[in-house]
Order: structure tokens, then C-alpha cells, then sequence
């Protein structure tokens, strides 16, 4: 994912195929954490959601994001009907400009994750000791 972000936020997308580019690599990358989202939930049993802002609610609640990033992750998200639906009036400007905007949050996502797997489910070992 981190090689992702980085050739997006780096690209200025003056080119037909540099802007099928950025458009691919969000829908990509925004598909990536609604579905490790969902993952998340259904895993560890959380309540149901109910929309894709939904699941940024859970996970903020549940304190697998940081409370105070759940509107950045949201606004990323939001990105998503205009890539999937309104494809024919896709504003790359916007799609840019929330990149660059949110990039940190973006690129921390995976941390987050894997800081609340290791925090839930302790060292996971294949090994145990079974007496």
C-alpha cells in the first residue's frame, strides 16, 4: 500500500493515463480499507454497519482509528461515487487535492491495523503450548 500512496501523492496527472492512474489507485486503495475494514469488524464481532461511513465510525469507536481521523478517512471514502457511479464527471482536482490533504492518515492506516491486532490478539505464535 505504501508504494501505492507514494506514486500518487508524487504524479502530477497532466495525461489521460496519468489520471485513469489516480483514479484506479483510489478506488484501489479505498476498496483495500473498506475491506480490511469489514474484515476488522466481522472478526472481532463488532456491531454491524450500516454504510462505508459507517464502518470509519466503528472502527474509531472500537479505537482502531483515532477519533480525530475518522473525518479525513470519511472524506476519502466519500471519494468513492464519484470513481464508481459519476465516472463520466470525475473531478481529478478533488481526488488530488483530499490526497494531499490526508495523505499522513492514509499512509497510517496500515499501522493502525496491525497496532490493533498486536494490541488485541497479543504475539500469535503457530507454537504453543498445549499440555
Amino acid at each position: 500500500m505504501n508504494t501505492v500512496l507514494q506514486e500518487v501523492t508524487e504524479n502530477r496527472y497532466e495525461t489521460f493515463s496519468d489520471r485513469l492512474l489516480l483514479e484506479r489507485t483510489t478506488h484501489v486503495t479505498i476498496e483495500a480499507i473498506l475491506d480490511v475494514g469489514n474484515m476488522m469488524i466481522d472478526g472481532f464481532i463488532m456491531r454491524d454497519p450500516g454504510s462505508y461511513e459507517d464502518i470509519i465510525d466503528i472502527l474509531t469507536d472500537e479505537q482502531v482509528l483515532p477519533k480525530g481521523e475518522a473525518e479525513a478517512y470519511k472524506a476519502f471514502i466519500g471519494l468513492r461515487k464519484m470513481i464508481v457511479q459519476e465516472y463520466t464527471a470525475v473531478d481529478h482536482q478533488e481526488i488530488s487535492g483530499i490526497w494531499n490533504q490526508y495523505k499522513a492518515v492514509i499512509l497510517s492506516f496500515p499501522e493502525k491495523v496491525r497496532s490493533y491486532l498486536d494490541t488485541e490478539l497479543g504475539p500469535v505464535s503457530t507454537f504453543t503450548n498445549n499440555d
